[in-house]
């Protein structure tokens, strides 16, 4: 049964407004859905599609136009916050600016009186490019090429606008089928992830500490709770095409922690490693790897130089906006990217610089939480807000100043597991990850001093304080002019 807010009349459950006043009737009883309820007075709810760790999705109506759409309605809880409430009408307000035939349309949003956080978008009759490869595997290069290039033009077209994605991963790439044969990409979700879990200084959140992405796609100052541009972006981007072209990604992990520690410290698998059985066009390789750069600086600096040297080595064409720009070359292309305040402002793609190192002394900062789609895990946030989110011009890095950036990397992520509020929960993960930058090679003595003292202090978290005070000695032994470690061989002796 239904009822009218206004007068109180009950009505049969099909029955969508009131004839004495034309209110919007709700359900007489709480219900676990919203199937054949009215949201925000013009969006008949047909059926339920999905739901997730933000809310739950529906197919709709509109009462008047009658376009069918993708209604999200957030988790009840949003409500309560009203910074959350916020950020999520700012982010869908610029995420509905993206007007492109490869990004999901976003006709609505808003709150409706009793309290639902809803968002009306285009509905896309297709699949998601992970079911698409769950089933087929590896898709033929034409295949993967034409749905990298379609994803490209959506990226670029957001990142016109200073907009991020933030979540690019095969689950947010839909694909419809066209008439005359091929593939529709549109890509969804743009900019979402910040809005229910982000806030203005980076990947940390107000209040909760969550933030929803997925691990496996996410770009390696992601990974460390950096600031964010489209380089960003432009990362997941190549570690989608990787997956799409050989069936896996180039760093394979048995854990989470693993894997970000493979994202900070090894290389990525070559194609013809990852695939022996299949032949790859000569120069594939090359720019991938080049998007697949450790740090932003060293990548391609727009979507759309990376797109188009895509297309030039695979001998597709390009289509939409990347013709317009094919031409230029990589010094002279330029994108907007999001800085740290919202802010956008554009940069020249040859603008290079090594990473600034940090102090060894950390500063306890808050824990990022990221949502995958395995369920939660520990990313760790370094609070790095003094660095700019676009680094000022210098000269590329020789080789070995570039194994030394890669050193200073590994030395981040190590900043950020002793950052952790350490736990009977944490402190595994935190031992296992430390004990991998312990044993990396190329790393200096006062690195790989600093790495033992991470480890004692988890040990000292897992109870097993014989065990934290040897590697806290070796700490010592390694960097005697530490004071901290020294400190702590005194505690030892207790």
């Amino acid at each position: 049964m239904k009822i009218c807010p206004v007068c109180s009349t009950e009505y049969a459950a099909d029955v969508k407004f009131c004839p004495n006043d034309g209110q919007t009737l709700r359900s007489a009883a709480p219900a676990n859905d919203l199937v054949g309820q009215v949201v925000a007075d013009r969006y008949h709810v047909v059926k339920k599609l999905g739901e997730g760790g933000m809310g739950q999705v529906y197919l709709a109506e509109h009462v008047k136009m009658g376009r069918r759409s993708a209604i999200k309605v957030m988790n009840p809880s949003m409500v309560h916050d009203p910074d959350a409430v916020a950020r999520f009408n700012r982010e869908a307000a610029n995420a509905s600016r993206i007007n492109h035939p490869n990004v999901c349309a976003i006709y609505d949003f808003g709150e409706t009186p009793d309290g639902l956080i809803y968002l009306a978008m285009e509905f896309i009759e297709g699949e998601p490019l992970t079911d698409v490869l769950e089933r087929d595997g590896a898709l033929p290069l034409p295949r993967a090429t034409a749905i990298f290039l379609q994803t490209a033009e959506a990226l670029q077209a957001a990142h016109d606008l200073g907009i991020v994605h933030r979540d690019l991963k095969p689950d947010n790439i839909m694909l419809t089928g066209r008439k005359g044969g091929g593939d529709t990409v549109k890509v969804v979700d743009f900019g979402i992830a910040k809005a229910v879990g982000g806030d203005q200084a980076g990947q940390k959140v107000t209040k909760t500490g969550l933030v929803v992405g997925t691990p496996e796609f996410m770009s390696p100052e992601q990974l460390s709770g950096d600031p964010l541009d489209g380089r960003s972006d432009l990362y997941s981007l190549a570690l989608v095409f990787f997956r799409t072209l050989t069936g896996g990604l180039p760093f394979q992990a048995t854990s989470v922690q693993e894997t970000m520690i493979k994202r900070l410290t090894d290389e990525p698998t070559k194609l013809a490693a990852a695939r022996p059985d299949l032949s790859f066009p000569a120069g594939l390789q090359t720019v991938l790897d080049t998007a697949l750069a450790r740090t932003p600086a060293q990548r391609y600096q727009t979507v759309v130089k990376f797109a188009a040297d895509v297309a030039a080595v695979t001998g597709r064409p390009t289509t939409g906006a990347l013709p317009h720009t094919r031409s230029l070359g990589d010094a002279d292309a330029t994108t907007q990217l999001l800085d740290t305040s919202g802010a956008t402002q554009r940069i020249s793609a040859r603008k290079v610089t090594p990473l600034k190192k940090r102090s060894l002394v950390p500063a306890l900062v808050g824990v990022v939480v990221i949502l995958g789609a395995g369920g939660a895990w520990v990313a760790l946030n370094g609070g790095s807000k003094d660095r700019p989110a676009v680094p000022p011009a210098a000269p590329p890095p020789a080789p070995r100043a570039q194994s030394r950036i890669n050193v200073l990397m590994a030395r981040n992520a190590l900043d950020d597991l002793f950052l952790v509020k350490l736990d009977s929960n944490t402190a595994g993960m935190v031992r296992d990850s430390a004990l991998k930058f312990y044993t990396a090679p190329r790393m200096s003595v006062k690195d790989k001093a600093y790495a033992a003292f991470v480890v004692g202090q988890a040990y000292f978290n897992l109870k097993d304080r014989p065990t934290g005070c040897r590697y806290i000695r070796t700490a010592n032994q390694l960097d005697p002019a530490d004071n901290t470690y020294s400190g702590l061989i005194g505690q030892c002796r207790d």
